[in-house]
């Protein structure tokens, strides 16, 4: 099989939510056969990567992103009806590239990684073509618009908008659409209501062996993530502003350690309260995984799996987090799992487990169960081998919606 895989990120290193399943994805498709790797690259550190892409692929082309051109076409996609987003990622020249080899290299196979890359399709794709959307773009505007006022969330609701009908195009283009949960699957049945959608949920790395609870000590609390995304930053700020002073009021010696690549400054300057730690870009995981109690996540803005709380959960760190992240998850992993939607709520139930040793070993027990049962990445591989053999078998009908080449293909 010969494969182009589109994502709109490079897939190296897997140390980010995204580039973690993107990479996994690449890995699965290479095992399958040949692979041509277009992507962009945000950060120039990951180019040093590149000799460990092509050893997987048969052609890697890695396109640059400059945020500046990237916001001087956002800004243009106001006049123009495109969503914000899609404008911001592509490229004139990426897109003709991506025609070229299509009308030269005989594909079996299209997938795209994230909804963005669909701009660089032609209407007229004459090959099988399989979506990872990895999770709903357009609700999780929605979802910012309705956390601010009216005109502050003007265009969060704007781009919701425009991104529920580019994502709309992308189902009536695609052969197969696949999501990271059934909750992303219902929702984008009733959001979208277009494409054959399936849920591939993450996996994750499973260490043999933890360190039991009662060994760990220190009343500690991480965060694990990429700490310049939006919604982590706002929740780090809640845990380390409204939450930790109510836990260090009972426990003054407890710590909450942020740890992840890339801090914004409103996540550095948090380092400066009482109890809190930002590490930045750690080398290993491991040692701060291990040295956990808890691991505190209240996210208020959460789609898809959070792989943050699946790493934490490996190690047998019981998870104090929101509604919104207890249902991206499987009910069994409930008992892992301690949900708050208030500062109060959340504190009460760190303390509680700094508390109670035994509760943690129960917990983290349960922790580590649930990810060997669910979120194994031999399961991921089994979906998506699963999904595009039924792709090639039974691919869709190539005539597409009269809407769907312009708002696809004339994006860039």
């Amino acid at each position: 099989m010969k494969t182009l895989f589109l994502a709109h990120r490079i897939p190296y290193p897997p140390n980010k939510g995204d580039k973690i399943r993107s990479y996994h994805l690449l890995v699965e498709l290479a095992r399958q056969g040949d692979v041509d790797l277009v992507t962009h690259v945000d950060d120039p550190r990951d180019l040093k990567h590149r000799q460990i892409l092509a050893d997987l692929c048969r052609r890697v082309e890695i396109y640059p992103l400059n945020p500046w051109i990237g916001r001087a076409r956002a800004l243009g996609a106001l006049l123009t009806g495109a969503p914000l987003s899609v404008a911001y990622l592509t490229r004139t020249e990426v897109r003709r590239r991506v025609h070229a080899l299509l009308a030269s290299e005989g594909y079996d196979l299209v997938v795209g990684f994230s909804s963005q890359v669909a701009a660089y399709l032609p209407p007229d794709l004459r090959v099988p073509l399989l979506m990872d959307v990895v999770d709903v773009d357009s609700e999780k505007f929605a979802t910012y618009a309705a956390g601010k006022g009216w005109f502050a969330g003007t265009v969060d609701r704007l781009e919701a908008s425009r991104l529920a009908r580019f994502e709309r195009a992308v189902g009536e283009r695609a052969d197969g659409v696949v999501l990271t949960t059934t909750r992303e699957v219902d929702l984008w049945n009733r959001r979208i209501g277009s494409g054959r959608a399936v849920a591939i949920g993450n996996g994750v790395v499973i260490p043999p062996r933890v360190p039991a609870q009662s060994v760990r000590e220190s009343p500690l609390a991480v965060f694990v993530g990429a700490m310049d995304y939006p919604a982590n930053v706002e929740a780090v700020e809640v845990a380390a502003r409204e939450v930790w002073p109510l836990v260090r009021a009972a426990r003054p010696e407890a710590v909450f350690r942020i740890v992840g690549r890339n801090p914004h400054p409103r996540v550095s300057v948090l380092s400066s309260l009482p109890g809190i730690e930002v590490t930045g870009e750690v080398a290993d995981l491991r040692a701060h995984l291990e040295a956990a109690q808890v691991s505190l996540v209240p996210l208020r803005v959460a789609r898809g799996v959070q792989n943050k709380v699946l790493e934490a959960l490996a190690y047998g760190v019981p998870v104090v987090t929101s509604r919104e992240v207890a249902e991206s998850l499987r009910q069994e992993a409930s008992e892992a799992l301690f949900v708050g939607q208030s500062a109060e709520q959340w504190a009460d139930r760190v303390l509680a487990l700094f508390a109670d040793a035994t509760l943690r070993e129960r917990s983290g027990a349960a922790a580590r169960a649930y990810v060997t049962s669910h979120h194994d990445w031999r399961s991921f591989d089994r979906g998506f081998s699963e999904t595009i053999a039924a792709i090639r078998r039974e691919p869709r009908a190539r005539a597409r919606a009269a809407t769907a080449g312009p708002v696809l293909g004339g994006a860039a």
